[in-house]
Order: structure tokens, then sequence, then C-alpha cells
């Protein structure tokens, strides 16, 4: 077993070590993915409605539920407004704590009864829709819905110009008809590219081909998704626990463009939708570790330099070969990332127990004190679980989770969606206990 979590924290400053580059975003058999959050916006003539936040804008009406609103000319209401031409929506803030409900039956419900409300969210597959059992428990316990890998570039647009909606419209159509919201994930991103753009090369030819994708998977989108992943693990380190060597990861993107594909990729984001939220999401960001230095540094850039962007997932992929986090610092750093004015939230949550590196006694307190840290700051918007049950996590094929093809025992639900022990954690946690 690994050192205990204390431990990997302080020792993360201290050591680097030379790990394969394979954590990340949950997808079978691949390296992994990831998911985001929404935070400032300074828009003009935009009305923004948000959970909760600091919301700058000039002449927009701003609803919020709690929070701080400057701006020029804007009219203030407590009711929650819909986005317009202005810019963004504002990172959530203002009240210092959220408020359990009193009683809830599911996670959907705990969330859904918070003052202010959090979003319960799960990772769909496209073949897991055709089985009954998890439809029935993925609608009844979120409200929030990310494609595990349908709305990948690989899969929306397999041959350049040409897009192929199928799969990410049954997710889409299927979330929004159980009245759950959806994040489009991910626009950008080094990983399950087509052939022909991982060989694209030169500046011009690679903004051309970012900017169409964007355009066009957004534009396909619009009424029907708000929120978005822009840019993924664009962040390399020596080893997937995020110590060692922080550096920006070379990538078709960051080959062609530099560091600047980031404040591009957000601001061709921004122009085809401004009311979306817009998010950086990454993983082994959750700890407080040199990756999780290094991205503040970038994010806090980009906000400095007025770059469109709302807020910053951590994916919170927990156990081999990434980070282990406990609750006291994934609190100390949500809350940092927050105070940039940026909504925060876990994007891609599963606890592994390959090898057995994580006991589970350890998961089950991971469980908790994670989903408590992000429950007790209003900031923190959103939960996502990446999967419904044990048998379809994306964990148990890919080697690099050491789970040798068995069950990486990750996640909330046997494979008959039966409650685990880890659910009721999770359920203790939104309800306060």
């Amino acid at each position: 077993m690994r050192s205990g979590p204390v431990t990997l924290l302080l020792s993360a400053f201290l050591c680097a070590t030379g790990c394969s580059d394979s954590g990340g975003e949950g997808e079978t058999g691949g390296a992994g993915a990831t998911s985001g959050t929404a935070g400032t916006t300074g828009g003009t003539g935009g009305a923004t409605g948000v959970t909760s936040g600091v919301t700058s804008g000039t002449g927009g009406a701003t609803g919020v539920t709690s929070g701080v609103t400057s701006g020029t000319g804007g009219a203030t209401s407590v009711a929650s407004g819909s986005g317009g031409a202005g810019g963004g929506t504002g990172g959530a803030g203002g009240a210092e704590a959220r408020v359990p409900a009193a009683s809830a039956s599911t996670m959907r419900e705990a969330g859904e009864k918070a003052n202010p409300p959090i979003l319960i969210g799960a990772a769909i597959s496209g073949s897991g829709l055709n089985d009954n059992g998890y439809k029935s428990v993925a609608a009844a316990e979120h409200n929030y819905v990310t494609a595990e890998n349908e709305m990948k570039w690989n899969a929306v647009e397999p041959n350049a110009g040409q897009f192929s909606w199928g799969a990410a419209d049954n997710i889409v159509n299927w979330a929004v008809s159980n009245r759950m919201q959806v994040k489009g994930h991910t626009l950008v991103w080094h990983n399950q590219l087509p052939g022909w753009a991982s060989s694209l090369s030169g500046a011009a030819q690679v903004e051309q081909a970012m900017r169409r994708h964007i355009e066009g998977v957004m534009g396909h989108f619009k009424d029907r998704v708000h929120t978005w992943d822009v840019v993924n693990e664009a962040v390399l380190t020596d080893s997937d626990t995020g110590v060692g060597n922080p550096r920006m990861r070379p990538s078709v993107f960051f080959n062609a463009l530099g560091e600047g594909f980031l404040d591009l990729a957000f601001e061709i984001a921004r122009e085809q939708d401004p009311t979306a939220k817009l998010y950086y999401n990454d993983y082994s960001i959750d700890a407080l570790n040199e990756k999780a230095d290094f991205v503040y540094e970038m994010v806090k850039g980009m906000v400095e330099r007025g770059v469109p962007i709302d807020g910053v997932g951590f994916q919170m992929h927990i156990g081999p070969p990434n980070n282990e986090a406990g609750g006291a610092d994934v609190a100390a750093n949500l809350r940092r990332f927050s105070d940039l004015g940026l909504e925060v939230l876990i994007s891609e949550m599963d606890i592994n127990r390959c090898s057995n590196q994580v006991t589970a006694e350890e998961q089950l307190a991971y469980y908790h004190d994670i989903v408590e840290a992000c429950f007790q700051l209003p900031k923190c918007v959103g939960i996502t679980f990446w999967g419904i049950n044990d048998g379809r996590s994306w964990l148990n094929g890919w080697s690099g989770a050491l789970c040798n093809g068995q069950s990486s025992q990750s996640l909330l639900f046997t494979d008959q969606y039966q409650k685990k022990e880890t659910y009721n954690k999770v359920l203790d946690a939104l309800l306060g206990r």
C-alpha cells in the first residue's frame, strides 16, 4: 500500500518520480478525460443567472441566489435569471456555508433541496442507456450529465469538417427528457483525437481546425448544453500523482500554438456562445501538490488577462495511478481556486481499490470527506461521479489503474444497482452528517 494521504501530500513538494503519463479522464481502454466548472464573468448587457456568485457586468440584469454583484447599471434580483448576450455566468459565491436538506431519499433530492442547490452528476455511456436498470438509477439519483466518450473529438468529428451527432444526441436528448442539465465534454484535448487531427501541423492549420470544431460542436448543442469543458488536461507532470516538473503538455495544439492555445480556445468558445459556462478540467490537481500549484498559476494568469474562463473542474480520480487527497486538502484547494472568482466542481469522481492501494476504510473516508468539502463550499457547484456501477467503470479495463481486468470497486452501486456503503457515505455528506 502507498504512503497515507498526509505523508503523500507532504512529500509532493519534495520528490519527483518518473511514472507513465496515463492518468486522467475515464474511458474504457484509454487514458482518462476530464470535466470542468464555471466562474467569473465580465459581460455587457447580458442577463446572468447563477446559483450564487460574484458577477461583474455592464448594464446587465443579474440574478443570484446569494453573492456579491458588481456592475454598472445592473439590476439585482433574488430570482435566478437567464443568460443573455453579455457574457458567461459569474462564479458562485457570497454565502459562507451551504445548508443541507432536512432529509432526502436520493442524492439528487439532497442536492436539489440544499441551499444553495448543488448538482449531482454522472458520466453516462451510450451503451448504458440500453440497460433499464442503469437508466432508472441514473435518472433517479442525478440531475447533471456528462457524456463519457460520445462528445469527444473522435466521436463527433471523425473526418475533417464532417460531424457525426447520433450517439451524442441520444445522451443529450435522454438527459433533457429527464430534467437533467448537460455538460459538454470535451472540446480541446490531446487524447481521443481522430488521426487527421493528430497529424495537423502549423499554427494556421491547427487554429482553423480548432475553431471549426468548437464552433460546430457548440453550435449544434447550443439550445441543450450550456456548460462546456473547453480545455482538458493541458498540464503534465513526471508522475500521474501530480508530482515532478509540472509543465505544459506537448500536444498538436500546444506544439503549433504554444500556451496561447488555451486562451484562444476559450475566446472561440465565448464567441460561439456568450452565455455558456466555460471550464478548464484536469486530473491530480485535487491534492495540494506541484501540478495543482502550476494549474493555479496558469488559471490565475488567464483570469488576470481577461480570458473568459468561468471555472475549474477537479476530476477527483482517487487511487492508482493518480493522487490520493484527503478532505481537508481538497477543501483548501477548492477554496483557493474559487477565491479567484471562479466556480469549482468535482467533475469525474471515482475512488478505486485496485491493487489494494486504497483500503476499504480509506475509500469510505475519502468519499465522505471529499464530498463534504465540496458541499460546504457554496462556490463548489456540482459533483459528478464517473459512472454508475462498478462493472461499467472505465478503470476495470485500463492497465494504468492496476486493476488487471478485475473490478475497480470504485463507484456507488453494485452491478445489480444496489446501493453500496460508498453511496451511504456520499448521502451522509450531502445531508450534513
